[in-house]
């Protein structure tokens, strides 16, 4: 049965429902008999409607503080619907499963609207940084506030708490790229040749992984010594670059498209098969057909990324050389082909597909040592010749 109980300043009303408690005060309702008979109608309405089971608090009682509207968790469900088809499949189970293990676990149950800055800061600073970077930290922020805002397009003038987060990064770790002389050991001491080629492709082309491979014998011009690099391969999905800049042609280097064109020759057998590939769009397929260079005879389609580290790492060790991981061989191309002196920082940029030179500077721009004696040597007889 249903009830009110009076209280100094407002009306409280009680129910039950499978034998559980449950309450709703009425706030700014003084007891008075005009409210509190009032406050009596809502109670016989809240029987009658749990005796129909149609009971609904969030419709009787809209400016509750318990509806479901006013808990953060309500607006996670929201966020998905509208925001799962605007990326790719691959980074959409990287944002559910950032969601699941750190937002939902604390925020599902807490008001919104009185989420505070010094909530979202103690979060941050005592909660996530105990066991996160600050770039994983910086990501779960970033969609923390996106489904925040959901909740916030609907407010008037609604403050962001989480505008006072400040996350300071570590310095990122010098690469590491590949010498002259490693680089030699690792192409020349491999014994299958599709392998040999392979790895000299990664380390003289500048392509990422997910670049080379899905790379097809269809994306080379074996005339002009240049590559279409149209595709990548993440997480099991074929799917157009990641933007425009990425999809680009590359100039090879004579090493490169020797080994390509070795690597075509053991390929003759193969016919071309449809592949889709998403694009752009995270929702539509392109029906390409292709040649894979890297066929593994094995599954019938091209090698994945835990196949190739696994005989990578096993290679390395064969040629007693320090592991780094197979994106390092664009690291590598973009420090040799820097250390000669003999391009710029913009054919770089084009080479590897970025937007600026921004990169190059700040990650790709490491001389190595051992491989640049001649560049001083050219500088010193530059300067003597000018005298």
């Amino acid at each position: 049965m249903a009830s009110i109980e009076t209280l100094k300043t407002s009306i409280r009303i009680i129910w039950y429902i499978d034998g559980k408690k449950d309450s709703e005060t009425l706030t700014d309702t003084p007891p008075t008999p005009a409210n509190k008979a009032n406050a009596q109608k809502i109670a016989d309405m809240v029987e009658q409607q749990i005796q129909m089971g149609i009971f609904n608090r969030d419709t009787v009682f809209p400016s509750s503080p318990k509806r479901q509207a006013s808990y953060f968790g309500y607006y996670i469900p929201v966020w998905e619907n509208a925001e799962q088809s605007t990326v790719s499949p691959t980074t959409w189970t990287t944002y559910t499963s950032k969601v699941a293990n750190h937002i939902t676990p604390y925020w599902q149950n807490k008001q919104i609207s009185k989420i505070s800055a010094e909530d979202v800061e103690y979060w941050v600073y005592k909660v996530l940084r105990v066991n996160l970077s600050p770039k994983t930290i910086v990501d779960i922020l970033g969609l923390w506030r996106s489904i925040w805002s959901y909740w916030a397009r609907h407010q008037k003038n609604p403050n962001d708490p989480s505008q006072y987060i400040k996350l300071n990064a570590k310095d990122p770790k010098d690469i590491e790229p590949f010498t002259r002389k490693e680089i030699a050991l690792i192409i020349n001491t491999e014994t299958d040749t599709t392998f040999r080629n392979l790895w000299t492709v990664m380390l003289w082309s500048g392509l990422s992984s997910h670049e080379l491979m899905p790379l097809a014998i269809e994306d080379i011009d074996f005339d002009q010594a240049t590559a279409y690099i149209r595709r990548g391969f993440v997480k099991g999905i074929h799917k157009a670059t990641k933007n425009r800049r990425r999809k680009r042609q590359i100039e090879l280097l004579p090493i490169v498209a020797n080994a390509l064109d070795n690597q075509r020759q053991l390929l003759t057998d193969k016919t071309p098969h449809a592949v889709k590939v998403l694009e752009r769009d995270n929702h539509t397929y392109e029906e390409q057909y292709l040649t894979w260079l890297w066929y593994n005879p094995r599954t019938g389609s091209h090698y994945t990324y835990p196949q190739l580290e696994k005989r990578w790492k096993r290679h390395l060790d064969k040629c007693d050389i320090p592991y780094r991981a197979l994106n390092n061989g664009r690291h590598t191309y973009a420090s040799q082909v820097l250390s000669t002196g003999i391009i710029s920082a913009e054919w770089l940029a084009n080479q590897l597909g970025h937007v600026n030179t921004d990169m190059i500077h700040k990650h790709y721009g490491k001389f190595i040592p051992s491989d640049t004696r001649h560049i001083i040597r050219n500088l010193a007889n530059a300067l003597d010749n000018s005298q």
